[in-house]
């Protein structure tokens, strides 16, 4: 997990940044991938999809058991991976770099390549190790330890820290309140950002996957192309628009990397 010396208010901020920043990411991950046509789901949320690998395993959905499954192996392993890296790497600004890469490298390379070449079951795979390795790379949010792959802590927390701060008088609950509400909002705000972006146009169409387990179809060569990023080109592309989007919000982070202190 990345952190910075509480006494360092300028590192603070920017771990506080990064932490609200891999949330707002986040939030579009999940309406990209919702709105996906080899994904169709959420792809953070492993409550949802534990209980899927039940019912499709009872129901002898093979390819989309496989894919739950290949979800929550990529979560647990991005979540393991970053364990080792954080053990591994000391210096702040070359661990920053290298975790917000690891990071965002799948969920920037999934619109643009991935989607096209390798079959659902590896994306879910790929994305769910992004999920992961955010869980374990940034989630400190001043004196918080944030869930930022999911908005569910953050808003049982809303109510815990409201009781605390507001009937309890509590400062620092308040302030914790107002963490955690920065949390929920910068987690819609990242769905928003990408509703916002799909309604320049409407190339949404109905074979668009948005039912969770449904098995994805592995469409090759330009059939598939349809459904992804060049789906109706001599339209205003709102694909293009999204992808560009998601890769704007992944690359600004690296302008708040939190700088090691030089030791005389």
């Amino acid at each position: 997990m990345l952190i910075a010396d509480s006494a360092d208010r300028v590192n603070t901020f920017k771990v506080a940044f990064l932490t609200a920043a891999s949330i707002f990411i986040m939030g579009f991950l999940n309406a990209l991938a919702l709105n996906t046509y080899d994904l169709g789901t959420m792809i953070s949320a492993q409550s949802g999809n534990v209980v899927w690998i039940g019912l499709n395993l009872a129901g002898g959905y093979w390819l989309a058991f496989i894919e739950n499954m290949g979800l929550l192996f990529g979560f647990a392993g991005g979540a393991a991976f970053a364990l080792v890296a954080q053990n591994a790497l000391k210096d702040k600004t070359v661990q920053f770099f290298f975790n917000w890469t690891i990071f965002v490298l799948p969920i920037i390379a999934y619109p643009l390549v991935l989607q096209y070449v390798i079959p659902p079951w590896a994306s879910y795979v790929v994305l769910g190790f992004a999920c992961g390795a955010a869980l374990g790379f940034f989630r400190k949010m001043y004196h918080l330890e944030i869930n930022n792959a999911m908005a569910t802590g953050s808003a049982r927390f809303l109510g815990l820290e409201f009781v605390n701060g507001v009937m309890r008088k509590d400062k620092l609950a308040l302030f914790s309140l107002l963490i955690f509400a920065i949390c929920v909002a910068a987690f819609s705000g990242g769905a928003f950002l990408y509703g916002m972006l799909l309604r320049l146009d409407y190339s949404i169409d109905a074979g668009v996957r948005l039912s969770l387990g449904t098995p994805g179809e592995h469409i090759l060569s330009l059939e598939r192309l349809r459904h992804g990023l060049f789906a109706y080109l001599p339209e205003p592309d709102s694909n293009l628009a999204r992808i560009l989007g998601l890769v704007a919000i992944c690359i600004v982070p690296y302008l708040f990397c939190p700088r090691q202190k030089k030791t005389v």
